[in-house]
């Protein structure tokens, strides 16, 4: 069994893309919260890597930050090659 402190390299880099985006939008969590209907403390989770989301919650945040859902996804693959060793 993983230990805690073993996150995916894939959920991270969803994190950091997710946080990005947020914040060159300048919302906080919670904005992002009530604009996307998703909890905050799930925002929290999904930004530090701790969360995976589904494609409906991956819509509704994209919709609140009034960006095309494939922004978010290429903001994931960018911090995805950006750290990978391969």
């Amino acid at each position: 069994m993983a230990n805690h402190n073993d996150k995916s390299i894939e959920l991270l880099a969803f994190g950091r893309a997710l946080r990005n985006i947020r914040k060159e939008k300048k919302l906080t969590q919670d904005e992002l919260s009530l604009y996307s209907r998703v909890d905050r403390s799930y925002i929290s989770e999904l930004e530090n890597g701790e969360k995976a989301p589904t494609l409906l919650t991956i819509t509704a945040l994209a919709r609140a930050l009034h960006v095309k859902a494939s922004v978010l996804i290429e903001g994931y693959e960018r911090e995805l090659e950006e750290r990978s060793l391969l």
